[in-house]
C-alpha cells in the first residue's frame, strides 16, 4: 500500500537515528558528545528499570498499550542490526524462496528467558541479563570491540598528521576490554546477528525480556496490523514479509504480541487487505448465514431471491409430474 510507505519510511529514519546517536554515545572519546547525548541512554527499558526510573517504564508500556511494540522497530539499537542483518539475508537468499513464514509462537521459552531474568536481578547476578538484554548487548559490543578500533583509527590520523605537519589531531587514550568481554561481545552479536539473517527476528520473541515483556501489552494495542478478510486473496505476500513470522493466514490473524510494528507487510499487499488501525474487521457477509423463508404474498416475484425463485419452480414441475 503506498498509504503506508511514508510511515515505514519513518520507522526506518527514527531506528537509524536512534543507533547512530547510541553508536556515537559509547564509540566517542569525547566528554562533549556524553553530555549531550548521554539523556538518550533513559529512554532505554532496562537503564530505566535498573535506575528506578517508573517514569520511562510506564510511558513505554503505556505507547505499547497504544501502538503496539514500536520500541522495538525504532528505539531498540539491537533491532537495527537485526533489520540489516535479516536484509542482508533476504537479498543474499533473492530466487531462492527461503522467504518468511508463519511460525507458532514459543510461549514457554519466552517467559522461562524472562523468569531467568527476573531471579538474575534479584540475585545480583547481572551476567545473563547483560547477554540477553539487547540494549545492554549492543553497547557491549560498541565499548568492547568498536571503540578501541575506533581510538586506534584515530591515533593513527593523529600519527600521519604529525609526520606530514597536515593537521592536527589529539590522542586519545585506547582502554581495551579483557579477553573474555571481547570474545563474549563477538559471539554473542555473531548470534543474534545469524538467526537475523536466517529467520528475521527471532531472538526478540525468544530470549529478549524486553520484547516479552512489552509483547504481553502488545497482544491488546490499539492500533494493531489487521487483515481485511472481504480483500484479501492469500497472495501470502504479507507472511513472506514478515520478518516476526507472526501473520497467521490460515485464521487471517496477526499475533500482535509478537508483531515489531515494522510495517514491511503493509506496503507489499498487492490488494490493500492490511492495515494499521485501531479496529478490526467485521466481514461484511458472514459466511453460512441462514436465509427466513419468505411469507406468502410479503414480497412480489421480482424482489424473490435467486435461489428462492429456482425453489419455487422446482416444486411446480414435481407437481405437474405428478
Amino acid at each position: 500500500m503506498k498509504r503506508y510507505q511514508g510511515l515505514k519510511a519513518a520507522r526506518i529514519a527514527v531506528s537509524v537515528a536512534v543507533a547512530a546517536v547510541i553508536t556515537l554515545l559509547w564509540i566517542e572519546y569525547s566528554d562533549l558528545v556524553l553530555n549531550a547525548l548521554g539523556w538518550i541512554e533513559h529512554t532505554q527499558v532496562i537503564p530505566a528499570g535498573l535506575a528506578f526510573s517508573g517514569v520511562t517504564v510506564l510511558f513505554w508500556l503505556v505507547m505499547t498499550a497504544l501502538f503496539g511494540r514500536i520500541y522495538c522497530s525504532m528505539f531498540c539499537p539491537l533491532g537495527v542490526v537485526q533489520d540489516v542483518a535479516a536484509r542482508l539475508g533476504r537479498i543474499s537468499r533473492k530466487g531462492s524462496r527461503r522467504d518468511y513464514h508463519y511460525a507458532p509462537p514459543m510461549t514457554r521459552l519466552r517467559y522461562c528467558a524472562l523468569a531467568v531474568v527476573a531471579v538474575c536481578f534479584f540475585t545480583g547476578f547481572l551476567l545473563i541479563p547483560a547477554m540477553i538484554d539487547p540494549y545492554s548487548m549492543y553497547s557491549a559490543f560498541v565499548l568492547n570491540v568498536l571503540k578501541p578500533v575506533w581510538g586506534w583509527v584515530s591515533n593513527g590520523v593523529a600519527a600521519i598528521g604529525v609526520a606530514t605537519g597536515w593537521w592536527t589531531v589529539t590522542y586519545v587514550s585506547v582502554i581495551t576490554a579483557s579477553a573474555f568481554g571481547v570474545a563474549l561481545s563477538i559471539v554473542s552479536m555473531l548470534g543474534v546477528a545469524t538467526s537475523a539473517w536466517l529467520l528475521g527476528r527471532p531472538f526478540c520473541n525468544t530470549l529478549c525480556p524486553v520484547g516479552t515483556v512489552l509483547g504481553i501489552v502488545s497482544a491488546r494495542s490499539l492500533w494493531h496490523i489487521d487483515i481485511d478478510t472481504d480483500l484479501c486473496t492469500n497472495c501470502r505476500k504479507c507472511e513472506h514479509a514478515c520478518k516476526a513470522q507472526c501473520i497467521d493466514l490460515t485464521d487471517h490473524v496477526v499475533d500482535g504480541s509478537r508483531c515489531v510494528c515494522c510495517f514491511d507487510c503493509l506496503t507489499v499487499c498487492p490488494d490493500d487487505a492490511i492495515f494499521y488501525r485501531p479496529d478490526r474487521k467485521q466481514l461484511s457477509l458472514p459466511m453460512m448465514q441462514s436465509l427466513d423463508r419468505p411469507r406468502v404474498g410479503s414480497a412480489s416475484a421480482c424482489s424473490a431471491t435467486p435461489a428462492t425463485t429456482a425453489n419455487a419452480v422446482a416444486n411446480d414441475d414435481n407437481k405437474e409430474s405428478k
